[in-house]
């Protein structure tokens, strides 16, 4: 569970007599102290005084702490309608509870608030120190822009399960994705390069870094032996049929041996003059599950790349498909990095730092 912090709103002016533009000291207070309507969820107005410099002549208001110049509404009801927005809300639900507050603010005033908050939790999040990462993982999505073709790269570190990195790139875009994934790499300096088995991630780095995700490839592997199974028990080839099966209890032994087993290698022995018809399809699924057995990952902790899957959903997706897809790019990129801000540190996340 995490713990929000919405802004304060301060009840006193701090008397500051810094000009904003020249930089000077010894400003004059123009006016007296004077109150400003504004629309909060606890307060209906706030104080604020006119300054004045007598070396530029420029003019300038001081306001309580929690009020933005230009804006009639508190940033703390400002962060109320970004964390509505964000925790599922569409923006008209977000303007129909704010206006039952008696705080009234427009749909497009709350989807630019998200913008800008999520603008900035990019910001933040890019200087923010890099640490260590010992497995990385990248995965795409194709889901993006409504009425566009587009696609996300994103880049996790697995073992902390925070997100690094999100770039506008389409995995069919093969040598712009291979160089991007590889200056990550060094960046980062991680041992381990985690991803499915898109031919794409191929070539990137040395064989012993890069791992496969055993969920995925279980999960290939596992379809296309079953549906093989059900051609041969329809076609009635009982051993084609039983060669299945036995492929499909190797791929669920637990635990996992590292290199190929015996019955294995047994089952590609069987099989492989076949060149055509179905004896052809078992060899060919048989030969690729060999041939890849060694570059599936063995991490003990987790051999998965379900981290990025699901960060990917929980950042990214699940809003995307509720809005029918982002409709520009800056929102695209800047709102993965807002949803994991709000994920907070230490269970706590201050939202006044993205307002």
């Amino acid at each position: 569970m995490v713990a929000y912090r919405l802004p304060s709103v301060g009840q006193g002016i701090e008397l500051d007599r810094r000009c904003p533009y020249c930089g000077r000291n010894g400003s004059n207070i123009h006016s007296g102290v004077r109150w400003r309507p504004v629309r909060d969820i606890r307060i209906q107005r706030v104080l604020q005084r006119r300054m004045k410099c007598p070396y530029c002549h420029s003019t300038w208001t001081l306001r309580c702490k929690g009020v933005e110049p230009g804006r009639q509404r508190t940033q703390r009801l400002l962060g109320m309608g970004v964390l509505l927005y964000m925790l599922g809300l569409s923006y008209r639900s977000v303007e129909a509870f704010l206006r039952c507050m008696d705080c009234p603010a427009g749909k497009s005033t709350v989807e630019r608030d998200v913008t800008e908050a999520g603008q900035k939790a990019r910001v933040l999040h890019r200087e923010a120190p890099r640490m260590r990462v010992r497995i990385l993982g990248v995965d795409g999505t194709g889901d993006a822009r409504a009425g566009a073709k587009g696609g996300l790269l994103f880049y996790v570190d697995i073992e902390r399960q925070k997100l690094l990195l999100v770039e506008p790139l389409q995995e069919s875009d093969t040598a712009k994705v291979r160089r991007h994934v590889r200056r990550v790499l060094q960046k980062v300096g991680a041992e381990e390069l985690r991803t499915d088995e898109h031919s794409v991630y191929r070539g990137i780095g040395a064989d012993r870094r890069h791992r496969i995700c055993l969920t995925h490839w279980r999960k290939s592997k596992g379809k296309r032996a079953w549906d093989i199974l059900q051609q041969a028990k329809r076609e009635e080839r009982l051993l084609e049929a039983r060669t299945m099966q036995e492929l499909l209890e190797l791929l669920r032994l637990k635990p996992r041996p590292p290199t190929p087993p015996e019955d294995l290698e047994r089952l590609v022995r069987r099989y492989i003059n076949a060149r055509k018809g179905l004896a052809w399809k078992v060899n060919q699924l048989l030969q690729h599950v060999e041939r890849t057995w060694e570059r599936v990952s063995d991490d003990p902790l987790d051999p998965t790349n379900n981290v990025t899957e699901r960060l990917i959903g929980l950042t990214f997706k699940i809003r995307s498909k509720t809005m029918r897809g982002f409709k520009a790019d800056r929102k695209i990129q800047a709102h993965p990095y807002l949803s994991s801000f709000l994920r907070g540190q230490g269970g706590v996340c201050h939202l006044e730092s993205v307002l």
